[in-house]
């Protein structure tokens, strides 16, 4: 089952950013003794406040981290976006992935978000979930 994580989940949430960051290559995220475990809780308290969610499943192998954005040019529009999925299977990922859009669909139909938003990586076809493809994102080196 998935659930709204809450601030008795940080220890656990942080165990799993920092599994996620030392698999992924990215040279940005993937030295976790550089990371502040102060400024990640704070981070998390602020999603907790209203800003976004994290969503975890009850075994705590998994978590979606979504995040409230203003668009720059309009401050009256609020954009859901998914900025880290993790689990240890696909089956945790995929109830993730549900559960963020059953989540951001009554975020959109309360009107609290205009837009919500996921990424993926190349390769990954959401569109079995229902959703559409937006753009790519295309990194400087």
């Amino acid at each position: 089952m998935i659930r709204f994580a809450n601030k008795y989940d940080n220890d656990k949430i942080i165990d799993l950013i920092k599994e996620f960051a030392s698999k992924i290559n990215n040279p940005l995220s993937s030295d976790p003794l550089t990371w502040s475990k102060t400024y990640v809780e704070k981070v998390l308290a602020t999603l907790y406040a209203g800003h976004g969610f994290v969503l975890i499943d009850d075994d705590q192998t998994g978590i979606l981290i979504g995040v409230k954005t203003q668009y720059f040019w309009n401050p009256n529009i609020i954009q859901l976006q998914e900025v880290l999925l993790t689990g240890k299977t696909n089956i945790v990922i995929a109830r993730l992935i549900k559960e963020y859009i059953k989540v951001a669909k009554n975020m959109l139909n309360k009107g609290e978000i205009n837009q919500a938003v996921i990424a993926s990586f190349v390769g990954i076809d959401l569109s079995k979930f229902g959703l559409t493809q937006l753009e790519n994102k295309w990194e400087i080196k």
